[in-house]
């Protein structure tokens, strides 16, 4: 007894040891992170010094000229700075020349050890500057946006005057988010939402009601009407550490080109065709495009109408356009323990994507039967992943079909989802029509997927957008007939042209995208 009694005092005794041991050991790693005590000056401009105090920054150790250890990071926004803005780094301070185009934002340090507590960084140049009661008359003006650290998908309103009773051509302006390691003086740095996004949940004359979309970033926003630019008003937006970045981007110069041929030569026909416009987005940057033809209609939901007439259908007429642009590939850092479900029901946006439409659902075949066998999750963006895996292990016959099927499932589940059509280019610069898809996190913004290529919640730079969703158009004529698309197909739309006449005798034919070079 007294030996078996030894045997369990010596093992409570070594239990005792290792626990303590545990504890040191994690106590040791929580210590070893880094600490921010101070950044001075906490408002600056760009191209000021700015100094960081704290503890365990971790020290220099390489005899060269590099100005910080590897593997060692200063943040400001989601940005990391990059090794010609440090010019000292010591286990204690750290300092930095702010670059000429820096954003505000929280500021944190990062090393082997962990992530540093965050400080919040104002670039002087981004507070909005007060100016007299007094504005010109007509002119929209900012007055305050409510909204407390709003993040993307969240509501802001924006007050103010001069914003017209209704929104017609008007817009507001956004910050763009910086690329990784964006090498380019001519970035573009700002964008308006687009149709596709329904941003602008309402718009009066004195309020406008917007979420914010996918792509902003902490900065100057302002209201643009037909009378002119508003003055600048500075919007702190909440960075979540879930992060969807920008990088390698490819440059394209492209031509993308549509022709009408009347084979009758009835020169009373008439045709009305709707052809996509070049999709800017936070992803594809557009620099320069050029049309050798005037529309009849330019920028009606992403789309541009063109009319042919009379002499000008003897017999083929076309239009020629041409594009400049960045593309950005899109990679994913996700935390799925930290992801938001809080979507917005009531809204267009959220109805307009989870909503069943004929032409999705046309090449979805089978989508209730699939989504009964995914594990299902409270989780938005775990479901979707979790629906990826499924549809991955089915054959389907084109991208259009993987890409609808994994839309129409999501969208079942709940959560917002759109198909995307373009063109994928390959090593040679050949492109061929594709399709993929995206799914909406808020916080985050939209994820792409391509079932086909294998890819979720990344995309390279390889892929080129025409067009995100289902557009709905209207018939020009009630007498129009309504042509059906052949061959290609740059976007999902009710209607692509429709001919007042002769209907038999006219083709509407939609050429491959076409690169002329790529950087």
């Amino acid at each position: 007894m007294q030996v078996k009694r030894l045997v369990s005092e010596i093992f409570a005794f070594l239990v005792f040891i290792g626990l303590i041991g545990v504890y040191v050991y994690f106590q040791h790693l929580q210590v070893e992170t880094p600490e921010i005590t101070s950044i001075t000056p906490e408002i600056a401009n760009p191209g000021d010094i700015l100094e960081i105090q704290g503890l365990r920054f971790g020290e220099n150790q390489d005899s060269s000229e590099r100005k910080k250890p590897y593997n060692c990071s200063v943040f400001i926004g989601s940005r990391r700075l990059v090794l010609s803005d440090y010019l000292l780094w010591s286990d204690e301070k750290i300092e930095i020349k702010l670059p000429s185009d820096i954003k505000s934002g929280r500021l944190w340090v990062e090393t082997e050890k962990g992530r540093s507590n965050a400080m919040l960084f104002t670039n002087r140049q981004e507070i909005p500057v007060t100016v007299s009661a007094f504005h010109a008359p007509g002119m929209p003006y900012i007055d305050r946006v409510s909204g407390q650290d709003p993040s993307i998908g969240d509501t802001v309103v924006i007050y103010g005057t001069g914003f017209g009773y209704e929104q017609g051509s008007g817009y507001v302006l956004f910050p763009l988010k910086d690329p990784e390691s964006s090498s380019s003086r001519n970035e573009v740095r700002e964008f308006a939402p687009a149709y596709g996004e329904y941003a602008y949940e309402s718009w009066s004359d004195t309020e406008i009601r917007i979420h914010i979309p996918d792509g902003a970033t902490t900065g100057s926003i302002y209201v643009v009407t037909g009378a002119g630019k508003s003055n600048s008003f500075h919007l702190e937006m909440y960075e979540p550490q879930n992060q969807k970045q920008y990088v390698n981007p490819s440059g394209y110069q492209v031509e993308y080109n549509l022709e009408v041929h009347n084979f009758g030569g009835d020169k009373r026909n008439t045709v009305h065709v709707w052809m996509p416009e070049f999709v800017t987005a936070p992803e594809q940057r557009i620099t320069e495009k050029a049309a050798d033809r005037q529309p009849g209609l330019a920028s009606y939901r992403d789309t541009t109408l063109y009319t042919f007439q009379g002499n000008e259908l003897n017999p083929t007429s076309a239009v020629h356009n041409s594009a400049i642009f960045q593309r950005y590939g899109i990679i994913s850092k996700i935390d799925t323990s930290d992801i938001r479900r809080d979507y917005k029901t009531n809204t267009d946006f959220y109805k307009n994507y989870t909503k069943e439409e004929k032409i999705i659902a046309q090449n979805a075949s089978g989508a209730d039967r699939e989504l009964k066998k995914v594990p299902s999750s409270k989780n938005p963006y775990l479901m979707c992943r979790n629906i990826y895996n499924q549809v991955i292990k089915l054959k389907r016959e084109s991208s259009l079909e993987y890409a609808m099927l994994f839309t129409e499932m999501v969208r079942k589940s709940g959560i917002p989802a759109r198909p995307v059509s373009g063109f994928l280019v390959d090593k040679d610069n050949n492109a061929r029509l594709h399709y993929w898809a995206e799914f909406f996190i808020m916080g985050i913004g939209w994820l792409p997927v391509d079932i086909q290529l294998k890819s979720f919640a990344t995309l390279d730079s390889d892929h080129v957008t025409f067009s995100r969703g289902t557009v709905e158009l209207p018939q020009i004529n009630p007498e129009g007939f309504i042509l059906e698309p052949k061959y290609h197909l740059y976007a999902l739309q009710n209607i692509y042209s429709e001919v007042v006449g002769s209907h038999d005798a006219v083709a509407v034919l939609w050429n491959d995208m076409q690169v002329i070079s790529r950087w």
